[in-house]
C-alpha cells in the first residue's frame, strides 16, 4: 500500500487534489503517511467474489488462476495442467471498500478507456461526501484512480459533517436514535429543518435535537410572517422600484428544481 499512498500524498502536495475544508488535509496526510497493508478479503455470504480460482490437489499458495469467470479460469487451467484438471473459486468476497474504490472509473466502461462515458466523465471535478470516510473511501479512490488510470478521479473533495443525535452520538439502528427527516418535516416543517441544517459550518458535525428544531421553527415562522407582511404592503403601493425585482424572483420550474435540490 505504501507506493500507492505516496502517489496519493503527492497529488495533494502538487495541488492536483484539493480537500475542503482544508483542516481535513492533515487527517488525509496522517492516514496515508502511516498506512498499513490492507486485507481485502472478507468471510461474508454476500459481496463481490474474489476472482481467483485454485487447482484441486495443488497448493493454494503456489497455484492459482485469476480470471473473469469460471469458464475462463477452467480454460486457463486446462491449457496449463491438462483437460482433466478441476478448479474451485476462493470462497471469500472483497472488502466493500475495495470495489467502492474502483467506482469512479469502473462504472464508466473501464478498462476500455476509449468508452464514451469514460472519456466524457472521467476524471470529474468534485466529490462530495462525509468526513468520516475520508480514508476508507476517498483516499482509496484516489490511490486506485492513480494506479489504474494515471490520474486522480476528481480535483476537489468537499466534506460535510455528520448529523448526530442530541448527545452527539452517530445515529444507528442499534442505538435506536435515528431521526427520520420525513417525521421531522411533519412536526416542525421543511423550513425549520433546512435552517437548522444550514446553521452548521462546513465539515462540522451537528447535534440535532427537538429543542433546536422548535426554536428554529419559531424563528422561520417570524421570517415568513415578516416577508408576507412586506409583500402585502408592496402590492398596495405604486412606484416601488424594487417590486419588479421581487416579481422576477417568482418560482419557475428551474428555480423550483434548484430549490428542491438545495
Amino acid at each position: 500500500m505504501q507506493p500507492l499512498a505516496e502517489k496519493a500524498l503527492l497529488e495533494v502536495e502538487k495541488g492536483e487534489l484539493t480537500i475542503i475544508p482544508e483542516r481535513f488535509e492533515k487527517i488525509y496526510n496522517h492516514w496515508l503517511t502511516n498506512i498499513k497493508d490492507w486485507c481485502i478479503s472478507r468471510q461474508l455470504w454476500w459481496g463481490h467474489r474474489i476472482p481467483v480460482w485454485y487447482i484441486v490437489g495443488k497448493d493454494c499458495e503456489e497455484e492459482y488462476i485469476v480470471a473473469r469467470s469460471a469458464e475462463e479460469a477452467l480454460m486457463k487451467a486446462r491449457d496449463k495442467y491438462g483437460k482433466d484438471v478441476e478448479v474451485y473459486q476462493d470462497p471469500d468476497v472483497l472488502d466493500t471498500w475495495f470495489s467502492s474504490a474502483l467506482w469512479p472509473f469502473s462504472t464508466l466502461g473501464w478498462p476500455d478507456e476509449l468508452a464514451e462515458d469514460f472519456k466524457r466523465f472521467y476524471p470529474t471535478t468534485m466529490l462530495e461526501t462525509g468526513h468520516d470516510i475520508l480514508f476508507f473511501w476517498v483516499a482509496r479512490m484516489v490511490m486506485m484512480g492513480i494506479e489504474f488510470t494515471g490520474t486522480v478521479p476528481f480535483s476537489y473533495v468537499y466534506l460535510h459533517g455528520l448529523i448526530r443525535d442530541s448527545q452527539g452520538r452517530k445515529m444507528s439502528k442499534t442505538l435506536g436514535n435515528v431521526i427520520d427527516p420525513l417525521d421531522t418535516i411533519k412536526e416542525f416543517g421543511t423550513d425549520a429543518l433546512r435552517f437548522t441544517l444550514a446553521l452548521g459550518t462546513s465539515g462540522q458535525d451537528l447535534n440535532l435535537s427537538t429543542e433546536r428544531l422548535t426554536a428554529n421553527k419559531a424563528f422561520t415562522n417570524k421570517l415568513w410572517n415578516a416577508g408576507k407582511f412586506v409583500l402585502q404592503v408592496l402590492r398596495n403601493r405604486d412606484n416601488v422600484s424594487s417590486w419588479q425585482n421581487i416579481e422576477a424572483c417568482k418560482p419557475t420550474p428551474e428555480r423550483i428544481q434548484r430549490h428542491t435540490i438545495l
